[in-house]
Parts: C-alpha cells; sequence; structure tokens
C-alpha cells in the first residue's frame, strides 16, 4: 500500500516536471486582430458524475433596443511565438481521460443586472447538461420556443498549428463543423457572424454545409469577436504581463483566474459589467438583422469568459485548478424571449465542452495515479 502511494506520488511528479517543460513548446492561435479605434463602438473550442440540479441560466431584461488551447489561439501576438507555459501549481487528485457522462439537469433562471429592473422567470424546458455544466448546441435549438431567438457564440473548430490571420482548420476541424452543422438540420436559415479570421469563416461555412445549406452563407464580420473585448492591454503584451506576475501558466493561467476570481484590473475589464455591455451594445443592437438563430464564431479568449460569466462561475474551465480549458466549438448561447428577457446556457458542439490537457498528457504518457 505504502509503495503503491509513493509510486503514483513520484509519477505525477515527474508528470508535473516534463509536462510543464514540454507545454512551453506549444503554440499560440490569433494573432492580435486588426483593431478599430474603440472596440466598444465598433461593430465589427471516466466516471459518470450523478445527476444534480442546475440553477444558473441567467435571466435579465432590457428596456432598450488534441491540440493546444486557443489562448495560444488569442494570446500570441502577431508572430505566434509567445506561448505560455502550462502551470506545475498543485494537481488533481486523478488524471483521467475527459469524460463526455452528462446528467439530465433541470435549468432554472435566476435574475441578473441590467438596464432596467431583473425579474426572474420560471423554469424552461429540461434540457441534458454534462459533468461540466455544457449543453449540446443541437438540444438548445431544438428547446427554442418559436418566438424566441438565439445567438450561439461559439468558439471556432480544430485549426492548423500555424496562428496567423489566414490559418486554416485541419481535417478534423472540417469534420467537427460539418458534424455540428449535420445536428442542427432543419429549413431555418441562420445568420453566420464570424470575426473575419479564416478559421472562423470556415467553421462557420462547414456548419453551414453540414445543416445541407445548397449554397455558402452570406458571413458578417464583427470586430468586437476577435477577442480583445475584455482587455484593457494588447493580447501581445498579455502573455509577458503573466510573467512578470510569476504565473507558470502564463496567459491562460492569468484569464481563468481573472475570470473565476476578478482582480487585475490593470489588464482586464470587470467581466460582468463588460459582458452586459457586450449584450447590450453588440447582440441587441444587431439582434433585429439577424435571423432568428445565429451563429457566431469567434475565439477562446473571447468565448472563454462569457461561459463563465454565462453560468455564473459554475461551468467548469478553471484552468489555473485543473487545467480545463475552453473546447473547440463549445461556447455559450444567448436565447431572447419575446418578452425581451435574455438566458445564458453554456454549449458543446462535440463530446465535451472542455479540453482536460493535464488528463491527455497523462493518458497519453500512460501516467495513472491511485
Amino acid at each position: 500500500m505504502h509503495a503503491q502511494f509513493t509510486t503514483a506520488s513520484f509519477s505525477v511528479a515527474v508528470c508535473v516536471t516534463i509536462f510543464t517543460v514540454l507545454v512551453a513548446c506549444g503554440d499560440s492561435d490569433a494573432p492580435s486582430a486588426p483593431q478599430p479605434a474603440s472596440s466598444a463602438e465598433s461593430e465589427a473550442d471516466a466516471a459518470h458524475s450523478s445527476s444534480s440540479q442546475a440553477e444558473y441560466v441567467i435571466i435579465e431584461s432590457c428596456s432598450s433596443d488534441l491540440k493546444s488551447p486557443d489562448s495560444w489561439d488569442m494570446f500570441g501576438g502577431s508572430s505566434g511565438q509567445d506561448s505560455p507555459e502550462w502551470s506545475s501549481a498543485t494537481l488533481p487528485s486523478e488524471a483521467v481521460p475527459v469524460s463526455s457522462s452528462s446528467g439530465h439537469l433541470s435549468l432554472a433562471q435566476s435574475s441578473a443586472e441590467s438596464s432596467s429592473s431583473a425579474v426572474i422567470v420560471e423554469t424552461t424546458p429540461e434540457v441534458i447538461l454534462d459533468k461540466d455544466g455544457f449543453a449540446t448546441v443541437a438540444d438548445v435549438y431544438k428547446s427554442l420556443a418559436p418566438d424566441e431567438k438565439a445567438v450561439f457564440i461559439i468558439r471556432h473548430s480544430e485549426r492548423e498549428d500555424d496562428v496567423a490571420l489566414e490559418t486554416e482548420l485541419t481535417a478534423n476541424g472540417i469534420q467537427m463543423a460539418q458534424d455540428l452543422g449535420a445536428t442542427l438540420r432543419s429549413d431555418e436559415e441562420f445568420t453566420y457572424v464570424t470575426s473575419g479570421f479564416v478559421r472562423t469563416n470556415e467553421t462557420a461555412n462547414h456548419i453551414s454545409k453540414g445543416r445541407g445549406e445548397a449554397t455558402l452563407p452570406k458571413l458578417t464580420t464583427n470586430y468586437d469577436i476577435t477577442g480583445n473585448w475584455f482587455l484593457k492591454i494588447s493580447a501581445d503584451s498579455l502573455a509577458k504581463h503573466a510573467t512578470a506576475l510569476g504565473l507558470n501558466g502564463s496567459s491562460v493561467e492569468l484569464m481563468a483566474r481573472w475570470a473565476y476570481e476578478g482582480g487585475y484590473p490593470e489588464a482586464f475589464y470587470e467581466l460582468e459589467p463588460r459582458a452586459q455591455e457586450f449584450m447590450q451594445t453588440v447582440i441587441r443592437k444587431n439582434l433585429s438583422k439577424w435571423k432568428r438563430v445565429t451563429i457566431m464564431v469567434s475565439h477562446d479568449i473571447f468565448v472563454m469568459p462569457l461561459a463563465v460569466f454565462g453560468s455564473q462561475k459554475k461551468v467548469a474551465l478553471k484552468y489555473h485548478e485543473d487545467y480545463h480549458w475552453i473546447n473547440y466549438i463549445a461556447g455559450l448561447a444567448v436565447i431572447i424571449g419575446a418578452d425581451n428577457t435574455m438566458r445564458y446556457v453554456p454549449v458543446k458542439g462535440t463530446e465535451s465542452g472542455v479540453i482536460d490537457y493535464l488528463a491527455i498528457y497523462m493518458a497519453e504518457h500512460k501516467i495513472y495515479t491511485k
């Protein structure tokens, strides 16, 4: 028994050392996108857990109208060479491949601050949430009432290793996007909004193809979703700032700590007010121009904070604690009712809404703990 414990402990220690060194060679995803004069003014990704009740889909009312993660995606700067190191912080007691298990959870809405008084709405139809707090895009789409509109804000599909503006999807990424589209087949026309990067455009096009749409969709470019919305400093500077703070996980760890714990006012806006501002100045402002369902394809640096905000910090993306990061084609569904109320549901377009990088590393290297 003692020998087993010692061996397991040694394996984890070795894993941490190798893991931290090797991951530092990972890549960065999206370089800094062309920025408008003011981003606020522009228009421009195993055991079953038991079921429990989730009460974190937010309702608000308004009186006015395995690849590397994308922080590698958005944090790399124009060259894409500034790769974050993975933290060697305390590891989880067990590291197993990510699970696709789910529980049948009821989505009860709570109120959220908005430009007018908040209201509490009764429970919506049930959807399936997995253990990490994500429902499938398809389930949420099928649960929409005829008079509801939805904007699915998702990270692009799996990309090639390069991180340039022109970086394309992998063959697997193309298939992932088409498979997601196949789950959304209907006669209904969708609106497609992207950040303008090749990989976000390709993701939208292949979702459309998977839906069976006869022609390529018209893509609307919105520069507010290129990834700088929550930042006070440039994406290029974020990794350097994290290093200066002594964070081995670089920009990824810094963003996770900020999203869940707050702080770092020199680098980030406050999560909730800034997310609410996006809902008002981008979603509500453009909603009348979009069809009943909109697919908005962005990057992890933008989508991850939105998923944390929309779940009231209950979605499992705590990279600084367990190396979870937002998966490809995962994000947040924003659902607007006929009475102008808004609710949020974290969504996934593939098997899981998170990538568990430590579990993947340990599985690939056959490192197990007891």
